[in-house]
């Protein structure tokens, strides 16, 4: 429940952004000649953060299953945005989540498996990292991880091995098989195989939230980071299939600490040139989650409002938001369908507070 303090402020502001977000205002024009202005941009925004807020993370269900994700977006948005007024709004609304989040998860169950104890860190680490930290659950997440190998949080072990093209799809009457078996041994029908752009980009999400949670999750985020030569050259995305995109932005925001740092194009050249040369194709195939993905990748490699390539997302964003603040289409059957387009096309039309250029990795 919402302490009361707490709920007069948060509502105050959204009951403020209704009333605005219908009444578009001349303001500042985000470029020379821009059609919208930046307070049609921070509006949007704002009834992007209503919607993931009041729609998605307030509701049981969806918090049930989503919370430990949310509580990310709303941690990362509070701790990278450079207009204050946003990065507050971002962290009252998920310490509130947070406090939800440890009521609901109270202790790790007995029988918590690795996709469980997965999802208990992720929780963990956003919650402690918003203000509302839990040093038992952190000691006893510390044990159940030790059960398993990296076999069982991430399908292959990176230090030794790439991402394999051997891994199963669930079965479509709903048998995981294991790794190598191409018959389900249930009902006998040929399995499809994982994409190793999916794995490699699973892998590399899990290692890097478990290193920043102190929680080993089978292997350090350096041991899955250093098979990115392996994945070069890109396959060129698809309307059904953009592995290979979500694999290069997921590099960058793990790399980055989720867009607290900037990145150089000489670190990284493939991934940049592959993300300018193919940016346009999500506003072709009408795709605010893959364009808020280019967008935030493509201002951490130093593009900005001056180059077209970004007004052009710019434009494509701020003219897809649909009524109710969300991105995305409204009738996904997933709960995750509905969120984390919202979720992207914020942080791709938000402004950050970078602080320095990395260094290269080494591989």
């Amino acid at each position: 429940m919402i302490r009361p303090v707490l709920a007069s402020s948060l509502l105050t502001g959204i009951a403020v952004l209704a009333i605005t977000a219908g009444h578009p205002s001349r303001g500042t024009p985000l470029w020379p000649g821009s059609r919208f202005s930046r307070q049609d941009r921070d509006r949007a925004i704002r009834r992007g953060m209503n919607f993931l807020y009041e729609s998605i993370a307030r509701n049981p269900g969806a918090f049930a299953d989503w919370g430990h994700d949310l509580l990310s977006a709303f941690y990362n948005i509070a701790e990278t945005s450079s207009d204050p007024a946003l990065a507050s709004i971002a962290r009252r609304m998920g310490q509130e989540r947070a406090r939800e989040w440890r009521r609901l998860h109270p202790v790790v169950p007995s029988n918590a498996g690795p996709d469980e104890v997965t999802v208990l860190v992720f929780g963990q680490d956003a919650a402690t990292r918003l203000g509302v930290p839990d040093p038992r659950m952190q000691a006893a997440l510390l044990q159940a991880a030790a059960r398993f190998t990296a076999y069982d949080f991430l399908w292959f072990d990176p230090r030794k091995e790439p991402p394999p093209s051997d891994v199963p799809e669930p079965c479509r009457c709903g048998r995981q098989n294991e790794r190598g078996v191409a018959v389900c041994t249930r009902c006998g029908r040929k399995l499809a195989m994982q994409n190793r752009y999916g794995l490699f980009q699973d892998a590399l999400i899990t290692t890097y939230t478990g290193d920043r949670a102190g929680i080993l999750l089978g292997a350090h985020y350096s041991d899955a980071l250093k098979w990115l030569p392996a994945f070069r050259p890109y396959p060129p995305p698809s309307r059904d299939n953009s592995a290979g995109i979500y694999t290069i932005t997921h590099v960058i925001y793990t790399y980055n600490d989720y867009s607290q740092h900037r990145v150089s194009r000489d670190c990284f050249p493939e991934e940049f040139e592959t993300l300018q040369r193919h940016m346009r194709q999500a506003g072709i195939d009408h795709d605010p989650e893959t364009m808020g993905e280019y967008l935030d990748t493509l201002r951490a490699f130093g593009l900005t409002t001056r180059d077209h390539l970004i007004q052009a997302g710019f434009d494509y964003l701020l003219s897809a938001q649909n009524p109710d603040g969300s991105w995305g289409d409204r009738k996904a059957s997933s709960i995750y369908g509905r969120y984390h387009p919202t979720w992207t096309a914020i942080d791709g039309l938000r402004d950050y507070n970078w602080t320095d250029v990395l260094p290269c990795p080494s591989f």
